[in-house]
């Protein structure tokens, strides 16, 4: 048994009504859930049907578990816990032998009791059943018709029918008041009828105060008998009695107020996810950037290289200019040497040799333009490629501006890349730029002679 601190004992429940054969309409109108409604008391079949989870008799059970048949007085009644409302009407129809007067339809005919435990207590759920089925089976003995146990509600707890006893005693009908079953309802009426032989009338008669103490009396005798072998109270925090459809609206009171405390849950989680999912976009945006300026890093480095190398070849190219220039210059003064001498051959040869220098030279220059035209050609693709750059940078941040599916989204073929990929495709994209830098080696042209120049 689960040992409770004293500051935590908590109050026992067990509760006792009555049943006629039909409902009863009340005459009093409440508000239920925002509707007038005129409140019924349940028969002894409504009661039943209830206990048994019938469709239309449970509307405050929103998820129902079979309910348990802990005892039953019959096998009949076992197999159809309903004949318990047939034992009652037979009840009913006995008390007419027995007292010459039909009992009234509108008259008790089956006492319900309701036996209950805190959900908190769970643990000790079927010590504490079984002790009040015991308890109730010493009590009230062969009236004890029926006891069921449901689990589908806030607390588990038992429901208990009892029947009084009719039938044939030495040789004799007899019928059993329905006092019998119901300790309340028989004090209730024996202080009407002492006050009818006392004074000739039940004007006066105190029959409230007699069901009342009757009943702390039933309450005082469960206490001390099971309840207080489970560290159960007799009286709880002393609360104001409810009718039943206040506890109702009180309920739906406090069932709003955990869906409310429940739905902000649910919102603050949401703001959660918000905040990581704006912290992602952050540094998505940081890793962008960091990329962006590393692509204009590399983009530059590029193109300093590019035009070192095509100063560089421009300063090769002027060097042999210059040299086939000063060539020229000595051939055309051997030339004129082999003139002033009178040495015609020597100066044909000199006048030949110096023909191809000018056509070598004539070569060179034009080689020199088309590397020009050239370095001025490269640098053209170089602002473009620089500008496709910048355009795919943009196109980056636009992604990232207008959400994280841009950046985060799986692929669909196997969904092995993602948004986060982008820096890497993008630095696959650069580096497929690169070879529009590359520097083309000049190729080879080769002349009738079978010479190669550039």
């Amino acid at each position: 048994m689960t040992k409770i601190a004293q500051e935590a004992t908590r109050a026992q429940y067990i509760n006792k009504i009555w049943a006629a054969r039909i409902q009863l309409d009340k005459k009093e109108t409440l508000i239920v859930r925002g509707r007038e409604i005129k409140p019924i008391a349940w028969s002894a079949l409504d009661l039943l049907s209830e206990a048994m989870r019938l469709d239309g008799h449970i509307p405050h059970v929103k998820k129902t578990l079979p309910p348990g048949i802990l005892y039953a007085c019959s096998d009949e009644v076992r197999q159809n816990p309903l004949k318990v409302a047939e034992l009652a009407e037979e009840w009913a129809d006995s008390r007419k032998t027995v007292t010459g007067r039909a009992h009234q339809r509108n008259s008790p005919v089956m006492a319900g009791v309701v036996i209950s435990l805190p959900k908190e207590m769970i643990e000790d759920w079927p010590a504490f059943r079984d002790a009040s089925v015991k308890w109730m089976k010493e009590k009230y003995g062969e009236r004890l018709r029926l006891i069921i146990e449901h689990l589908d509600e806030e607390n588990p707890h038992i429901h208990a029918y009892l029947v009084a006893s009719h039938g044939f005693k030495d040789g004799r009908p007899f019928s059993e008041p329905f006092g019998a079953v119901h300790e309340g309802y028989a004090e209730s009426r024996a202080a009407r009828r002492g006050s009818i032989e006392k004074s000739g009338t039940s004007k006066g008669a105190k029959t409230g105060k007699a069901f009342v103490d009757a009943m702390k009396e039933y309450q005082d005798k469960f206490q001390h008998d099971v309840a207080r072998h489970f560290n159960l109270a007799r009286l709880g925090p002393q609360m104001k009695k409810l009718s039943h459809a206040e506890a109702v609206r009180q309920r739906d009171i406090r069932n709003a107020e955990a869906e409310r405390i429940e739905a902000e849950k649910l919102k603050e989680k949401a703001f959660e996810e918000v905040r990581a999912a704006m912290e992602a976009r952050r540094l998505a945006n940081e890793e962008i950037a960091r990329r962006k300026k590393e692509a204009e890093r590399e983009a530059e480095a590029i193109s300093r290289q590019m035009i070192e190398d095509a100063q560089e070849r421009a300063k090769v190219e002027g060097q042999r200019i210059m040299k086939i220039a000063k060539l020229a210059a000595e051939e055309k003064e051997r030339t004129i040497q082999a003139l002033i001498k009178g040495d015609e051959r020597v100066a044909v040869r000199v006048f030949k040799e110096n023909v191809k220098l000018k056509e070598d030279l004539r070569l060179i220059e034009h080689a020199l333009e088309v590397a020009k035209l050239e370095i001025e050609h490269w640098k053209n693709k170089f602002q473009s490629a620089y500008s496709w750059l910048k355009e795919a940078v943009g196109k980056l941040e636009t992604f990232s501006y207008f959400g994280m599916s841009h950046i985060f989204k799986k692929t669909e073929a196997g969904g092995k890349g993602s948004g986060i990929d982008s820096g890497q495709s993008l630095k696959s994209e650069i580096k497929a730029e690169k070879k529009l830098f590359v520097m083309l080696e000049p190729v080879p042209k080769k002349y009738k002679n079978g010479e190669e120049r550039c």
